[in-house]
């Protein structure tokens, strides 16, 4: 949820920023008769955006093909990097360019061609940023742990805040500066390009087309997990906010104009503490949404605190334990010492009723273990969501294997399985 929002309101602040700016022109300049054409645009967009989401869910995404998914994901990083760059080298000048290519259109001697000029314009502005939306949601439901409905939930809260966002400029309320608010906005993106590119690495090095190592897949866990997608949701609402606080703050009063009437100084005056109230009004409740994120994360982080694994001895070349032990559908965590190595397990019951056994580590990342959460086992350094019911599968982020079996009341794991996996836990 927090990645579709994350690219929602980005994309949907840019979609927004250029409706809005076109709306305050036309009303700065006397046009606002031409309103109509814009809208015509923004809904031949929209509708053209959700046109082309549907050709991508036709297409649809094999969750099976690691290859398809990471190319995706790599590919949508690509698209955001070069937004970032293209933002970077327009941020200061965006406003007057737009500007002057809608003047261009307005010298047209025609109205109806003004208009029709005006539709295909901003047409073209809000579908470039429609089409990227759904690349990059697209990627994002291939990407670990991704849930159709808390993306669709996160996007809607993304667009509605872009929406928001977009209102406060064509009202004139919000006066931010471009240069400044893209830049800050797109040293938060490029955490997202790395969390994308991470996700399509993770792919590729579960299917072992191209090598890795305990380092690269430590870098690549930390990028993949849900805590840094909320870290980035944090810093895009937090960063813009605090600018529109600080543009807000520092613009002056109205003066007083030479011939200008008590009851229009009043009414300008009027306007401007109303604006600036809205934005002082949306900034505060930005940054306390932010807040409440940050206290989400530090109360989940206080929560993560399991018990530590219980120490077993052998018995005839077997660990065991009491199938009584186990047999709550949570995940219970042992050690076994061989040579001063603890190797860790554990052992759980599936949805059907059988028992089985895993190392706490997977064969491709860091042995940082698992964790028992919403009924799936999440990977600790990827956050991968495994299925209880494929504990005991080898491949991809699964636990590895052990051979468990039932003897009398106990679980008994063999001794062998686990000393043989001892290197993991150095």
């Amino acid at each position: 949820m927090l990645e579709a929002l994350v690219i929602t309101l980005r994309e949907g602040l840019e979609a927004a920023l250029v409706v809005g700016i076109v709306f305050a022109y036309l009303a700065r300049t006397g046009r606002s008769s031409l309103r109509r054409y814009v809208w015509a645009g923004l809904v031949a967009a929209v509708a053209a955006s959700i046109a082309g989401a549907a050709l991508f869910q036709m297409l649809g995404i094999n969750p099976d093909n690691e290859i398809y998914e990471g190319t995706v994901m790599l590919v949508a990083a690509a698209f955001v990097l070069t937004m970032i760059v293209w933002m970077w080298r327009t941020g200061r000048s965006l406003r007057t360019e737009m500007e002057e290519k809608m003047e261009q259109v307005f010298r047209s001697d025609r109205s109806r061609r003004i208009g029709w000029g005006l539709a295909a314009f901003t047409f073209v502005m809000v579908f470039r940023e429609g089409i990227e939306t759904v690349l990059f949601l697209t990627a994002l439901s291939a990407t670990i742990g991704a849930n159709p409905l808390n993306n669709v939930i996160g996007g809607a809260i993304g667009l509605v805040f872009a929406v928001l966002f977009g209102t406060l400029i064509a009202k004139g309320a919000v006066r931010v500066n471009l240069k400044r608010f893209f830049s800050a906005t797109s040293l938060v993106l490029l955490i997202l390009v790395a969390k994308l590119i991470a996700n399509g690495l993770h792919e590729f090095i579960e299917i072992h087309l191209i090598p890795s190592s305990p380092d690269l897949l430590a870098i690549i866990g930390l990028l993949t997990r849900e805590t840094t997608s909320l870290v980035i949701l944090m810093a895009l609402i937090a960063v813009p906010a605090l600018l529109i606080l600080w543009d807000t703050w520092r613009a002056p009063r109205p003066t007083p104009l030479e011939g200008e009437s008590a009851p229009d100084r009043r009414k300008r005056l009027a306007g401007f503490n109303r604006a600036r109230r809205w934005a002082l009004g949306v900034s505060v409740m930005a940054l306390l949404i932010s807040s409440m994120l940050a206290s989400s994360l530090v109360s989940a982080a206080a929560h993560d605190n399991e018990m530590p694994p219980t120490e077993k001895t052998a018995q005839d070349q077997g660990v065991r334990i009491p199938v009584a032990d186990v047999s709550d559908g949570e995940m219970h965590k042992y050690f076994y010492s061989h040579e001063g190595i603890g190797i860790r397990f554990f052992v759980m019951r599936r949805n059907d009723g059988s028992l089985t056994a895993a190392i706490d580590a997977c064969s491709i990342c860091p042995a940082k273990g698992y964790r028992h959460e919403n009924g799936e086992v999440m990977c600790r350094n990827c956050d991968a969501p495994i299925n209880v019911d494929t504990i005991g599968e080898p491949g991809g982020c699964n636990p590895i294997p052990l051979t468990a079996s039932l003897e009398g009341d106990d679980v008994v794991v063999s001794v062998t399985e686990l000393i043989a996996q001892a290197n993991r836990f150095k």
